[in-house]
């Protein structure tokens, strides 16, 4: 839900029409249709709706992270960049640095293998450039302050 906005700003993150069909033999499936939310800073908006309906693939069409068979229409304003334009080396970019994604499955989110403070700090010293006593540092702070 958005809660109201007090700041004149203009929107962190605008769906404008979202929509994302696939192509298939049978011909086209639509998955999510017309999705419009504005989010400003510092606001929090949650996606509600039963298994299947489509709350994953809207965030995942935000990064641009849907299968090849997808179409992605309408409008995805970060900062007031449309994301839809953007190539896919310009996406990397993005991706991880101004929007990020945690995945409702674990066992394809995280490593068992590895402890979840070496996968955050591996975030750290990958896209920051921190040394590994500072990314651990950093990645204690973050479990911190999510209460882990």
């Amino acid at each position: 839900m958005n809660k109201p906005s007090t700041q004149a700003s203009s929107p962190l993150l605008q769906l404008e029409n979202l929509s994302v069909t696939f192509a298939t033999a049978d011909g086209p499936l639509p998955a999510v249709r017309s999705v419009n939310l504005c989010l400003h800073e510092g606001e929090t908006v949650c996606l509600v709706g039963e298994s299947g309906c489509g709350k994953s693939l809207t965030a995942k069409a935000i990064l641009q992270l849907t299968p090849p068979n997808a179409v992605i229409e309408g409008r995805i304003l970060l900062h007031g960049q449309n994301l839809l334009e953007l190539s896919e080396k310009e996406m990397r970019s993005v991706r991880g640095h101004q929007v990020g994604m945690i995945f409702q499955e674990p066992m394809t989110a995280l490593n068992p293998v590895y402890t979840v403070g070496d996968q955050i700090a591996e975030v750290y010293m990958g896209q920051q450039k921190l040394k590994k006593k500072e990314a651990w540092a950093k990645a204690t702070e973050m479990m911190g302050l999510v209460g882990i």
